[in-house]
């Protein structure tokens, strides 16, 4: 957005929480709500335009540049609305740039209608909360860090190369590095801090007194942050402008070129180090970090043994299309199946989960199934005769692995949300778990992951230790068995689901339990799990 009028749009924006009846960062099959949502509060926008026509000039230049977004997102609202920068702008339009716009509307006598009507729709239309924003903003660091974007590319709307979508501005920027600021996470603040300056300084106000102004703000951000070299680089460019209305800066100035002389290092950045427990600090992440960049694949030695096959099934006869499986990995286990189901099937599987679908939960002994921050995805349960084409998935995976599907949970279809992730973690359940209130009560012996959809970047499935990533392609499937034989944990399937960078991931998860499966998987009469016990912890 430009600035309405000069910069006062960003400096009067306060981020306050409005309503909303759903989560929208946890999955982007909602977003489609907020994009209606800003359709409707455009047009309550241009009625109170019309009505102050003094005002018009100024409003004008907003409702053009938000129709703008709007026109580009008609071409394909599935792709714009997949887009992670997309995403984001949204949000921030909805949950901080509209709170500013009615607050430029207060001191207008012809205001009323507006403003109820905007009370009105903040009851009965979808608004993005505080929680749908601190998501979005986690998922563009998240996206930056996972695959080395460079935040001014980043900021441009290119994703690893591609143009996907309209650039960011550079109250964007700002708002991002802002709130990126108030979570303490301060290495991050400085690149979009920085590249939202880079872009204020393209604008055809940036020498304004107002800018100036905003650019002193801004340097005090940099200096507590220990980051002295872009506070003076802004201090710079202040003085190069206004030398003579700016004199207080040389003091500054001065102060700031003697630490950088001195070398010294304190500030924000400096004293908040990462805990040691925090797990993406250890090496297991940053492993799975350069998986998800295939920075990390299988050796030509380990992939050399490798066949694709045509492969009919168990206990169904030859005169039957035969499934396509290639083998991704020997020991342990692991095969990719494609063109299992079509791509109408596929889609009528979303159209089935789309009006359940709830923020996705993850298991742990302490504290149950909760919500977290390691998985963004929302998801829901369907039982295997609840729909014709479930039951049809059931039937290929018994076909496939020939374990018995009446000892399998219920299948889960999910969809993943802006910058959508799950870090690794095993799919068999710890030592610890307790079955009691189980109605199954053995540990998941097998995976088999459906593929809905295909992604246009990032999203796929990464197998850390293997190294093996494994990219959505829908209507295939990807099983593997999560125990060994002797139906100990095999620590080496740990797997992730890496961050989508560009697109909307669907898939729908399969686990099989362990009970009755001994006459497709019989134990060994020794224990088979030394191999993976040093990748355990």
């Amino acid at each position: 957005m430009k600035m309405l009028p000069g910069i006062y749009l960003l400096v009067l924006a306060v981020l306050q929480i409005p309503a909303s009846k759903a989560e929208f960062f946890s999955s982007t099959s909602g977003l489609g709500q907020l994009l209606r949502t800003e359709v409707i509060v455009l047009k309550e926008l241009q009625t109170y335009v019309n009505e102050i026509r003094e005002h018009a000039d100024l409003l004008q230049r907003e409702i053009s540049e938000i129709r703008a977004e709007h026109l580009t997102a008609a071409k394909s609202i599935e792709s714009y609305l997949n887009n992670p920068v997309n995403a984001f702008r949204l949000i921030k339009r909805l949950h901080t740039d509209w709170e500013t716009l009615e607050g430029t509307v207060e001191s207008e006598q012809s205001r009323t209608n507006f403003l109820e009507a905007m009370a009105g729709h903040r009851q009965n239309l979808s608004f993005p909360t505080m929680e749908d924003f601190v998501g979005t903003t986690l998922a563009m660091t998240r996206l930056q860090q996972t695959y080395n974007l460079d935040v001014a590319e980043l900021a441009s709307g290119m994703l690893n190369g591609v143009k996907y979508g309209s650039a960011m501005s550079w109250q964007d920027c700002f708002v991002l590095g802002q709130h990126l600021y108030s979570m303490n996470d301060f290495n991050n603040t400085v690149p979009w801090l920085e590249q939202s300056m880079r872009l204020l300084a393209q604008q055809s106000y940036s020498d304004e007194p107002v800018s100036l102004d905003f650019m002193e703000a801004v340097i005090g951000y940099h200096e507590s942050l220990g980051d002295y070299q872009n506070a003076l680089n802004l201090i710079n460019h202040v003085l190069d402008v206004e030398p003579e209305q700016r004199l207080h800066l040389l003091e500054k100035r001065a102060h700031l070129e003697q630490l950088i002389s001195d070398g010294v290092k304190r500030g924000l950045m400096h004293e908040v180090a990462r805990s040691p427990e925090d797990y993406h600090a250890t090496q297991d992440y940053l492993i799975y970090q350069q998986v998800c960049r295939e920075e990390l694949m299988p050796t030509a030695a380990a992939q050399r043994e490798l066949r694709c096959r045509y492969f009919s099934g168990h206990g169904r006869s030859l005169n039957y299309l035969a499934y396509k499986l290639e083998e991704l990995h020997r020991d342990p286990y692991i095969i990719q199946l494609h063109e299992v189901i079509g791509a109408h099937e596929s889609v009528q599987l979303q159209h089935l989960a789309r009006p359940v679908l709830q923020r996705s939960e993850v298991y742990s002994p302490t504290n149950g199934s909760t919500a977290a921050t390691f998985r963004t995805s929302q998801g829901t349960v369907f039982e295997y005769d609840e729909h014709p084409i479930i039951e049809k998935l059931s039937q290929h995976m018994t076909l496939i692995s020939g374990l018995d599907m009446g000892f399998a949970e219920p299948l889960q279809i999910a969809n993943y949300g802006i910058g959508g992730h799950y870090e690794p973690h095993m799919d068999s359940f710890p030592e610890s778990f307790d079955y009691s209130l189980q109605r199954l009560k053995t540990n998941r012996i097998a995976t088999g992951i459906f593929y809905l959809s295909n992604v246009e970047a990032g999203g796929a499935t990464a197998f850390p230790f293997l190294p093996l990533l494994v990219k959505p392609e829908q209507g295939s499937l990807l099983f593997w068995y999560n125990l060994h034989r002797s139906g100990d944990a095999d620590y080496r399937t740990k797997h992730a689901g890496c961050p989508v960078l560009q697109g909307s991931k669907w898939i729908a998860n399969v686990w099989i339990r362990l009970s009755h499966q001994d006459h497709v998987r019989p134990c060994q009469l020794q224990r088979d799990h030394e191999v993976s016990l040093q990748y355990k912890d």
